[in-house]
């Protein structure tokens, strides 16, 4: 059984699990893999993530007929580093086999809200199971949450959203995948979603199209219900996602000159009027006079940009 792209550990060996008709905590006794506080596996494999020290990664590839190279190139979180597997909170113990050798254990980590992985494409799923399940959690890079062939949007460890009617996400995927070309494309992404989310929240340049998406996202979605949250939080990175990639592509191509720090209020240098004025035009906004609390404002005074 291969694995997903990007798919957790705890998913994997969920699925592995259940094709021999067990639970994940007793395939890996059948292991010989050492497991902490094996109640852990009941908050998910959404919830939580599985690590495995390199022992038990040797044994898990061994077992699945699967080269090590390639299991850990698919599970991005399967390596469990020795602070996590050796923590006096965990509880684990580290039996010797005859040899000498460290017997293979792993480890059950809670993850925070902004770690989870995400429900995958379900349509993709089965696919790549060949009709076994529709259900999978992955960690996926930021440029593929959209599946582009299903247009599914994965939101988080029990929702994927259907984007028919946001046609613009695939070109902002494009235009993601261009930007990662550019070595600085990390630090201008950050920036970009950050400067946008703040826009998000505080409802401000944008909020009219975001207003209007969010509504679409809804109508076409009936099957999603946010439990404790609303849409507009549930969402809010995809429906930003399109102006914050045009954004972060702004952001890395562009070289400011440094702001004269004498005097209260400093005349705006021409290319930074030219600057927001070329952003505004790539947003689809008529004009774009970030205020001084802003953190576009931030950026143009203290991070010029590389030059594209």
């Amino acid at each position: 059984m291969r694995p997903i792209p990007h798919e957790s550990t705890a998913s994997y060996l969920h699925r592995l699990a259940h094709a021999y008709r067990t639970t994940t905590v007793h395939l890996l006794d059948a292991l010989g893999i050492a497991l902490p506080h094996p109640s852990s596996s009941r908050a998910g494999a959404g919830t939580a993530e599985l690590r495995l020290d390199t022992a038990a990664q040797h044994q898990l590839a061994v077992f699945t007929r699967t080269p090590l190279r390639d299991l850990s190139r698919a599970l991005p979180h399967l390596a469990a580093d020795r602070t996590q597997l050796h923590s006096p909170n965990t509880g684990t113990r580290r039996a010797a086999t005859p040899g000498g050798l460290t017997s293979p254990a792993g480890v059950w980590q809670p993850l925070e809200p902004g770690e989870q992985p995400v429900l995958a494409c379900p349509a993709c799923t089965l696919r790549h199971t060949q009709g076994a399940t529709s259900r999978a959690s992955i960690h996926p890079p930021a440029h593929q949450a959209l599946c582009p062939l299903h247009r599914h949007w994965s939101l988080d460890p029990d929702n994927h959203l259907t984007t028919a009617a946001l046609p613009e996400l695939r070109q902002a995927q494009r235009d993601h995948q261009r930007l990662l070309r550019r070595p600085d494309a990390a630090n201008a992404t950050l920036w970009a979603t950050a400067i946008t989310t703040r826009w998000y929240d505080q409802q401000s340049v944008l909020a009219t199209r975001w207003q209007h998406r969010l509504q679409r996202l809804a109508d076409t979605n009936p099957h999603v219900t946010p439990v404790g949250r609303s849409w507009a939080l549930h969402a809010r990175g995809l429906v930003t996602y399109p102006e914050t990639i045009v954004l972060a592509r702004t952001l890395a191509t562009t070289r400011l000159p440094g702001q004269p720090r004498q005097g209260p209020a400093p005349t705006p240098h021409p290319a930074i009027t030219a600057f927001c004025r070329h952003t505004a035009h790539r947003l689809g906004i008529a004009r774009l006079t970030p205020p001084p609390s802003d953190l576009l404002w931030t950026w143009i005074h203290r991070t010029p940009a590389r030059s594209g």
